[in-house]
């Protein structure tokens, strides 16, 4: 059984963030991983048969406006996609939020492309907007309206 919900233990939250696998591709220049303590961040826990794999983390930017990440381990991988349904079917259940935004590291395809598979276009790239391992790293902007989730859902399935 696949779910997401929401987590509020920093501990468990930075097992996956700090996880090695996991760490080796968010970790940036002056930047490690980890859990932040502020009332704009929620953090959501992927679960496969009970077992936290992962865990989504909503930045609220604005009233419409909602930056997300994913980091999951090895075992999510199966469910990915499902998972980032449930975490989006999330952000989107309040009325407000307009889209999502996604900011992804230009050194991982495999996560930009994770997030075209749940509906995200393509809409520009922050050029050297980072540094990773002392290099100038692009960033890849995503993002996903509230109505291309929905026709996504439909034309699709729900994958959950």
């Amino acid at each position: 059984m696949l779910s997401v919900q929401p987590i509020k233990d920093s501990a468990a939250t930075n097992a996956i963030l700090c996880n090695p696998w996991v760490h080796a591709k968010l970790a940036q220049d002056g930047r490690e991983p980890g859990y932040i303590d502020h009332p704009l961040v929620s953090y959501h826990g992927a679960y496969v048969d009970g077992s936290l794999v992962g865990v989504f983390i909503a930045v609220q930017f604005t009233r419409w406006e909602v930056e997300v990440h994913a980091a999951m381990l090895r075992p999510a991988i199966p469910h990915g996609r499902a998972l980032g349904r449930l975490f989006l079917d999330t952000v989107f259940a309040t009325p407000d939020v307009l889209r999502a935004t996604a900011y992804v590291l230009g050194s991982l395809p495999s996560a930009a492309n994770y997030c075209r598979r749940l509906g995200f276009v393509d809409e520009g790239v922050r050029r050297s907007a980072c540094m990773v391992g002392g290099v100038p790293t692009d960033i890849v902007v995503l993002g996903l309206v509230r109505g291309a989730l929905l026709s996504t859902a439909i034309g699709h399935g729900s994958n959950h």
